[in-house]
C-alpha cells in the first residue's frame, strides 16, 4: 500500500477535439474538458539538464507528476491546466502508471518555457 498523498491543487485536463464551426461549416480542432477543476496531487520534478540551446534559443523543460484517482477516460493525448500556477497548460507525455494501492494513477507532464 502506498502512503496517502495530498490532493493539493485543481486541474482541468482537456482533450483534442474536432467540431464543426457553425458560420461556414469548417471543421475546427479545439480542446474540450474531461474534468473540469478536479483535486489531484501536482508535484514537480528536480531540474536535471533541463535547459538546451537550439539555434540561438534557450529553451527549458519543466515537468511534474500528476497523481489522482484513476480513471479510464484519460489518455496520453490529452494536456492538464494546473489552475494554482497560474493557469499553467502541460501536455501529458507519459502514463498512466498504477500505483501500488491500484486505486490511484500517475502521468508525466511537461511545459516549455523559452528565452530568447
Amino acid at each position: 500500500m502506498t502512503a496517502p498523498f495530498a490532493k493539493n491543487e485543481k486541474v482541468t485536463i482537456e482533450q483534442l477535439a474536432n467540431i464543426t464551426e457553425p458560420e461556414f461549416g469548417t471543421e475546427v480542432q479545439t480542446w474540450v474538458p474531461v474534468l473540469v477543476r478536479y483535486w489531484a496531487n501536482v508535484q514537480d520534478v528536480l531540474p536535471s539538464r533541463s535547459e538546451e540551446t537550439a539555434n540561438g534559443l534557450a529553451q527549458s523543460l519543466r515537468r511534474a507528476r500528476l497523481r489522482m484517482r484513476k480513471n479510464s477516460a484519460i489518455t496520453a493525448a490529452m494536456r492538464v491546466t494546473l489552475h494554482s500556477r497560474g493557469d499553467l497548460v502541460m501536455q501529458i507525455i507519459a502514463g498512466p502508471a498504477a500505483l501500488d494501492d491500484r486505486d490511484h494513477d500517475e502521468w508525466m507532464l511537461e511545459a516549455y518555457a523559452t528565452h530568447g
